[in-house]
């Protein structure tokens, strides 16, 4: 047999690969899904373009990406994956053929049944709305809010995103209503139009949740919804409606209106050359947290800061309305101090605006009332300085007299009934003296115990929790007691025995004698619960006076410069025992009182032994330096008299 050459094997090999070659490529050069190739893909592209929003998820009726596709994108799902040929035409009389399988799709009608002059037929059905104010599909149709069509079986788990991907609006997308272009009234049986535009007012729930101000309440059937998907429906109404509004619902803010151009402000130059109070405003401005942010005049007075004539800047064209309205300044503050995105790069709390509404004077306010205060009479008007600022009106040490400027008018108060002299009542008490003699910014302010901007008196059953946001742990005991648990609102208040805008230094003699905050008031001494008073009265009083000669007693012996570091130590337990018996007696537990005093009573009795020990030894090394000194002393002269002596022999001999 002849031996093949070199060249035939080459041949041979040359043959093998290019077969080989042909066989691995075939799948690739062959049409889309034929045996061994990618899967088609079963439905149009259109709309549908984001492979990986149904196949990267585990979706009822949706293939999952196998593992070894992790990583991929949608480009590259489509250069293997091609859709299906187009839908064969129907045989003679016959019904076209299905181009997909029906697994998760046996409800023909859930795509195939477009909204009028939505998508066309074979196309996921389109979204009958606008999308402004609705982008949450799963809101309403994951439950089927107020009669939207809830999500079929075979969509359970889809998001909004992918919502969206496959189904898209009607129409032409509505642009969102502003003041300046207000949508058209409601049609007939559709959503009520809004009254009023939306500026400073796009915050619906915080009024129409609970009907504030006479504002319509929320039906029913529309609990939990938000001010997106209000708005999403009800548009503002054309034409003036807001005109007909009361002065005290929230009004249009010029915060929209264009801002001074390349630094210049006419509105600044043309006042401050004025002179007298209109420059006084400037400077007031100038030194505000309001020009420090570029908040300017025309972003509360409106007009066109770079116009420059006076008929030009103050042109009601260009939105001026000059001083605004008493009853209107607090929804123009929260046209901005609401704005949740606008505060929170200053990290400004954002619901000032809501609390308000829902205090004494928001409420009265609404009713008409401008004697009440607004954000201008406690914040100032153009002067508005950082609560921080020592000079702002809002800063602890200032707010008693701030609130006393109204809460002290004799005349302003007289209509409502209101007392007058809280501020003398307070400015002696205990907190007054720590705010306002020691400076001392823990103590409670008037904003303290009744709000800021939802300021209103505590109810009866409040007062204990309001005290209790600094005396927490007297607030626990108190809880516990027969006081708090007592059904009665007569019964006894942390006002009760100490008051509240005179609340005095507490003392064990509000144990003793049947004078008003005084235990006899109410319970006569030889009553049972006057017997437990009396015996907490001892208990307390008996560990106190431990105290206080331990103190003493420490002290003289640390002047005579004795080391007491461990007594020391021990006059500090006893002191924290007692002064946590004095908040437990709140709870009228005497065993409880007993137990605490009798353990500040031992530690209190341990430091003044071991400080009057050191004072015996510091009387036991005195009187030893002194016979010590005494006994040098005698051997100094007996030396000295016997040199003497020998001195004089010496001379005797010579």
């Amino acid at each position: 047999m002849k031996t093949p050459t070199f060249r035939q094997l080459a041949q041979v090999l040359v043959v093998f690969v290019f077969v080989w070659m042909a066989h691995a490529l075939s799948p690739a050069l062959s049409p889309s899904g034929a045996q061994g190739g990618p899967p088609q893909i079963p439905h149009p592209i259109q709309f549908r373009e984001n492979c990986l929003l149904c196949h990267s998820r585990n979706i009822v009726g949706v293939p999952r990406i196998p593992d070894d596709h992790a990583g991929r994108t949608n480009e590259l799902c489509r250069n293997c994956h091609v859709p299906a040929a187009a839908t064969p035409a129907p045989a003679a009389g016959g019904a076209p053929a299905v181009p997909h399988t029906l697994q998760g799709r046996e409800n023909c009608i859930e795509c195939h049944i477009p909204a009028a002059g939505g998508a066309a037929p074979g196309q996921p059905p389109a979204i009958p709305h606008t999308l402004i104010g609705r982008e949450n599909c799963v809101a309403c149709h994951e439950k089927g809010v107020a009669g939207a069509p809830p999500f079929p079986a075979d969509h359970a788990g889809r998001t909004s995103d992918m919502c969206q991907a496959c189904h898209q609006p009607g129409g032409a997308e509505e642009a969102p209503a502003t003041s300046a272009t207000p949508a058209a009234p409601a049609a007939s049986g559709g959503p009520p139009a809004i009254p009023h535009t939306l500026d400073g007012r796009s915050d619906c729930v915080a009024c129409h949740e609970k009907g504030v101000g006479g504002a319509p309440a929320f039906p029913a059937d529309h609990a939990g919804r938000t001010s997106d998907m209000c708005q999403g429906c009800h548009h503002p109404a054309s034409g003036g409606a807001a005109a007909a509004v009361a002065p005290s619902v929230p009004v249009p803010t010029p915060i929209a209106h264009p801002p001074a151009q390349e630094g210049v402000d006419t509105c600044v130059e043309c006042h401050a050359g004025l002179g007298g109070k209109q420059a006084e405003m400037v400077e007031q401005w100038k030194r505000s947290v309001h020009s420090e942010r570029n908040v300017s005049c025309a972003d509360c007075h409106g007009g066109n800061p770079s116009g420059q004539t006076v008929d030009e800047a103050m042109s009601p064209a260009a939105g001026y309305i000059g001083v605004p309205a008493k009853a209107d300044i607090p929804a123009q503050c929260a046209s901005c101090h609401a704005d949740v995105n606008l505060m929170r790069q200053y990290d400004l709390p954002t619901d000032q605006y809501a609390q308000y509404l829902q205090s004494t004077h928001g409420s009265r306010l609404a009713q008409g009332d401008t004697n009440v205060a607004t954000c201008y009479d406690c914040h100032g008007g153009h002067e508005i300085l950082k609560k921080d600022d020592p000079g702002a009106t809002v800063y602890p040490t200032n707010v008693p007299t701030l609130c006393s400027g109204c809460h002290s008018d004799k005349t302003l108060m007289q209509p409502y009934g209101i007392p007058t002299n809280q501020y003398e009542l307070y400015r002696p008490s205990v907190h007054g003296t720590a705010l306002l003699d020691k400076q001392d910014l823990r103590a409670p302010t008037c904003a303290s115990c009744h709000g800021t901007h939802g300021a209103a008196p505590p109810g009866v059953n409040e007062v204990s929790n309001v005290c209790g946001t600094c005396h927490s742990a007297t607030q626990d005991h108190y809880r516990k007691g027969p006081h708090a648990k007592a059904e009665a609102t007569s019964s006894p208040k942390c006002v009760t025995c100490h008051g509240n805008h005179d609340v005095s230094q507490p003392s064990e003699e509000m144990f003793l004698g049947t004078g008003p905050r005084h235990c006899g008031s109410c319970h006569p001494q030889d009553s049972p619960t006057g017997f437990k008073v009396t015996q907490t009265y001892d208990f307390i009083q008996k560990a106190a006076k431990a105290y206080e000669e331990a103190d003493a007693s420490i002290k003289a012996a640390s002047e005579r410069g004795m080391l007491v570091s461990a007594e020391e130590g021990l006059l500090q337990n006893a002191n924290t025992q007692l002064v946590t018996a004095r908040a437990t007696q709140h709870n009228l537990n005497v065993d409880q009182v007993f137990d605490l005093t009798n353990k500040a009573t031992e530690a209190a009795t341990k430091a003044k032994a071991g400080a009057e020990a050191a004072i015996h030894e510091t009387i036991f090394r005195r009187e030893a330096m002194v016979v010590a000194i005494a006994a040098i002393a005698v051997t100094v002269v007996a030396l000295y008299l016997l040199k003497r002596q020998l001195d004089k022999h010496l001379h005797t001999d010579k």
